[in-house]
């Protein structure tokens, strides 16, 4: 599994996390992004990633943003969806909270 980005949490932080879709051209083509949610699962100590939270996430133009509260000290997975031109696209977000 791959990430995009890695985030540290000072434990019971929370926090609004954001990101900026932007196509891995570089190039400025004009989208909009249709629909957006997030989904923040912890993994537990037999390494299984249990849903905690989801959401429906902020749009702003073409940045993402959703609160969140890890309720545990640990590793997290947290997933933007989202919906561009009828495709659906996933960024993972590694979280440590701590």
């Amino acid at each position: 599994m791959s990430y995009v980005a890695e985030v540290t949490f000072d434990f019971p932080e929370a926090r609004y996390l954001r990101a900026v879709v932007k196509p891995k051209c570089d190039a400025d083509l004009p989208f909009s992004i249709d629909n957006a949610r997030w989904e923040l699962y912890y993994r537990d100590d037999d390494g299984e990633e249990i849903l905690e939270d989801s959401g429906e996430c902020e749009v702003s133009a073409h940045e993402l943003s959703a609160f969140i509260q890890p309720q545990k000290t640990g590793t997290y997975r947290f997933k933007y969806i989202y919906e561009i031109a009828g495709e659906t696209w996933v960024d993972n977000v590694k979280i440590k909270a701590g």
